[in-house]
C-alpha cells in the first residue's frame, strides 16, 4: 500500500487510524442509494456509447479492456466530478495509459527488494519514472476538480449529494477536508472506481463469449424483464427498479468476480492475535497481534472446502439456498469488514446496466482468431495478452 501514496496519498484506500475512520464517515454519504439512482442514466448512456463502438467493429477479434476502462473513466468523471471529457473517443488516453504504466512500475518495485527502500528506489530510472507518471495522474485531477469547482455542487441532476460536494462537508468539529486531502480522495475514486470496474467487465464479457448457454439465459432474462425499453431504469419518483429483477444477470456477474476477482488480494494488521485451528486437527497456531498478513482473494474464491469444482464457472453457485450453505467470509470480491469497497452498490450497479446492455444488442462469441487471456496481477487483476472478444449484431 506504501508503493502507491505518491499517486493516491492518504485516501480511504492508504489511511489509517482515526484519519480514516473520520473521511469514511464523512464520505459514505456520497454512495447513499438515494444519490445512485440519478447515475443509472449515465451509467446506461456511457454503456450504449460503448456498444455502438463495439456494432462498428463486428467480427473483429476486440481487445475489450481498453475500451471498456474509458467507458468506465468516463463514468466516474461524469458522476462524481460532473466532466463531460467525451474519453471514450480518444485513442490512447493519457490517464489510462497513467494509470497502467504505475500499477507496473509498482510491481517492479515490489520484485525489487532494494527498492524497498525509499531513498534507493526515488534514484533509481523506474523511481525517477514513477514521479513523472504520478504527476501526470495529479495534473488530471487538478483539471477536473478545477472545473467542478466552477459548477454548482448541489447540481440536483447528478445526485441529492455529489461525491465532489461531499469532499467539503465537514466533521463535528467544523473541519472539512483540506485540498490535499480532496485530491487524495478524488485520486483515490477516480482509480478505485474506474479500474477495478473496468476489469470486472472485461472479465464477465469474456466469460460471456466463452459461455454461450449462460449468456443465452442472461439475455432471456433482459428480454422478459426490460422488454424493448431502451435503459435499464431505476426512477423512485415512479418506484421503478428494473436492477433487483435481474437475478441471473447478477448471479452471473458474481460468478465471474469469483474466478477473476478485480482486486486479488488485500493486506491487513491484526489488532489482537488470531488463533488458527487446522481442519480436523487439535494442532493451533497463534499469530501475535501487530503482524502483517496477507489474504489471497483469489485463493479464497477457489478454496476446495467452500466451492465444489472450483474452477467450473458455474452461476447457480449464488442462488439465495447455495449462498446460505457457505461462511459468509467465503465470497469477498469488495473485501468485507469495516474497510470493505465503499463503492460496491455504484460497481455492481455500473457493471450490470453496462452488460444489460451489451448482450441486448450484441451477441459475444471467441473462435481460434481470439488470443486466450493470461491473467496477470497488477493493481487489479487483469490479462497479460489482454482479453479479446468477437461481437455480431443482434
Amino acid at each position: 500500500y506504501r508503493f502507491i501514496r505518491s499517486w493516491i496519498g492518504d485516501g480511504l484506500l492508504t489511511s489509517k487510524g482515526s484519519k480514516w475512520f473520520r473521511n469514511r464517515r464523512l464520505l459514505t454519504p456520497a454512495f447513499h442509494y438515494k444519490v445512485l439512482k440519478p447515475y443509472s442514466e449515465i451509467f446506461n448512456k456511457n454503456s450504449l456509447v460503448m456498444v455502438d463502438k463495439f456494432k462498428n467493429l463486428c467480427g473483429q477479434s476486440i481487445e475489450v479492456h481498453t475500451h471498456v476502462g474509458l467507458m468506465t473513466l468516463d463514468t466516474m468523471l461524469q458522476c462524481a466530478m460532473s466532466a463531460n471529457t467525451n474519453c471514450q473517443h480518444v485513442t490512447d488516453h493519457p490517464y489510462l495509459m497513467a494509470v497502467k504504466e504505475v500499477g507496473d512500475l509498482v510491481i517492479k518495485r515490489i520484485r525489487q527488494p532494494l527498492h524497498l527502500f525509499d531513498w534507493i528506489y526515488n534514484l533509481s530510472a523506474n523511481g525517477r519514472r514513477n514521479k513523472i507518471v504520478v504527476k501526470v495522474l495529479h495534473d488530471h485531477t487538478e483539471k477536473v476538480s478545477n472545473v467542478c469547482r466552477t459548477l454548482n455542487y448541489s447540481n440536483i441532476f447528478y445526485g441529492i449529494i455529489s461525491y465532489f460536494n461531499t469532499l467539503y462537508m465537514q466533521d463535528e468539529n467544523g473541519k472539512g477536508l483540506t485540498d490535499i486531502e480532496i485530491r487524495d480522495e478524488v485520486d483515490t475514486f477516480l482509480f478505485e472506481g474506474h479500474d477495478t470496474t473496468a476489469s470486472g467487465i472485461a472479465w464477465a464479457l469474456y466469460h460471456l463469449a466463452k459461455y454461450p448457454e449462460f449468456q443465452t439465459k442472461c439475455r432471456e432474462e433482459l428480454t422478459e424483464v426490460l422488454g424493448d425499453q431502451k435503459y435499464v431504469e431505476w426512477f423512485e419518483i415512479f418506484y421503478v427498479n428494473d436492477l433487483p429483477k435481474l437475478e441471473y444477470l447478477t448471479k452471473f456477474i458474481k460468478e465471474s468476480m469469483r474466478l477473476v476477482p478485480p482486486v486479488y488480494a488485500i493486506g491487513r494488521q491484526l489488532e489482537k492475535p488470531l488463533n488458527i485451528k487446522e481442519k480436523d486437527s487439535e494442532h493451533e497456531s497463534t499469530i501475535p497481534a501487530g503482524t502483517n498478513i496477507g489474504t489471497s482473494i483469489f485463493a479464497l474464491h477457489r478454496h476446495v472446502h467452500f466451492w465444489e469444482n472450483p474452477t467450473v464457472f458455474d452461476p447457480e453457485r449464488f442462488t439465495k439456498e447455495n449462498i446460505a450453505k457457505r461462511p459468509a467470509f467465503a465470497y469477498v470480491p469488495f473485501s468485507a469488514g469495516s474497510r470493505n469497497c465503499i463503492g460496491q452498490n455504484f460497481a455492481m450497479n455500473e457493471m450490470k446496466i453496462c452488460l444489460a446492455q451489451v448482450i441486448r444488442n450484441l451477441r459475444l462469441y471467441i473462435d481460434g482468431d481470439s488470443p486466450v487471456p493470461k491473467m496477470q496481477p497488477r493493481l487489479v487483476l487483469q490479462s497479460e495478452s489482454g482479453i479479446f472478444v468477437k461481437f455480431e449484431k443482434l
